[in-house]
């Protein structure tokens, strides 16, 4: 109970924040952008999505007579809600919970909505494109609509597999089933539309200045440190090492930037020490100080 306190606390203070509401916005957006591609693309054109959504729309095909497809989808998250009650912090919950609303009201909003694009290609592609971009921009910022994410780091979290293969067992059951259901041609399309979309939500998830993550060796770290990465305003942390061949002491600088951070790094690192060797790699998730904290990623915040 006094746990529930403090994550109803966290959440009531979060909505006195505009970094919280600038989220909700960005949220009712890409609901709103995702909805319309539901109802303008994938059901005129038989494609299936990803996740609980495209689980929905196979479900959908035997019962649109019933039961509109906004209220199929809310009565397909109340178990995993349910589940995720036990895993994450409040904050989160009810914030998908809130996003789950903003989700269905969007598509009752879009419901008979027309997008004219009959080439099932470019429907596709820009369907997977306008979807793919507004769902990875408030995932970004911490914004979530309950769905197959939740169980999916709930699965994480326990058995350690990865996210991304549920989700790929999930659309293998959805492209498999709009195949069957109406044609290969059909589900290739959903293919094609799944793929757009994931790539376009990462791009839209991490932005085009993908994050990375540098290793600095130089026999000036605190120059190197100072003229470089203190311009680019930037933390660092140091490593040290022992060189393989020289059999030397070293302390490796170690800092996580954008792409469009790199350039200027590789500039200021050859003007200090242009001796330095520079190792880059893409870095995926970063959870820390300047970008997503853990409680956006949905864990319960620790109290001392």
């Amino acid at each position: 109970m006094n746990q529930l306190k403090v994550d109803f606390k966290e959440f009531v203070q979060a909505l006195f924040t505009w970094k919280y509401w600038r989220m909700l916005l960005v949220l009712a957006l890409g609901c709103l952008a995702f909805s319309s591609v539901v109802n303008g693309i994938l059901l005129p054109h038989h494609f299936f999505a990803g996740g609980l959504t495209g689980l929905g729309l196979l479900f959908y095909e035997s019962i649109k007579e019933y039961i509109p497809f906004s209220l199929l989808y809310v009565l397909m998250n109340i178990p995993i809600f349910i589940i995720g009650f036990r895993e994450f912090s409040l904050k989160f919950i009810l914030t998908s919970l809130i996003g789950m609303g903003l989700y269905t009201i969007s598509l009752e909003l879009t419901d008979g909505l027309e997008i004219a694009i009959n080439d099932p290609m470019l429907a596709a592609i820009f369907g997977g494109v306008l979807a793919g971009f507004s769902t990875g921009i408030y995932l970004s910022l911490g914004g979530s609509v309950g769905g197959l994410d939740i169980i999916g780091t709930v699965i994480k979290k326990r058995f350690a597999i990865p996210i991304g293969t549920v989700f790929n067992m999930v659309n293998f059951v959805v492209i498999s089933s709009n195949a069957y259901l109406y044609d290969l041609e059909t589900a290739l399309f959903t293919g094609v539309f799944m793929y757009v979309f994931t790539w376009s939500m990462q791009k839209g998830q991490i932005g085009f200045s993908q994050r990375k993550s540098v290793f600095i060796i130089s026999s000036k770290p605190e120059e190197v440190a100072e003229n470089v990465l203190k311009k680019l305003d930037r933390g660092f942390t140091y490593l040290h090492a022992s060189g393989g061949y020289a059999k030397e002491e070293k302390r490796v600088i170690y800092t996580v930037i954008n792409l469009l951070e790199l350039g200027r790094l590789k500039e200021y690192l050859f003007e200090t020490d242009p001796d330095a060797f520079i190792s880059v790699q893409d870095t995926g998730d970063v959870i820390g100080k300047r970008f997503l904290t853990w409680e956006d990623e949905g864990f319960r915040k620790r109290t001392k």
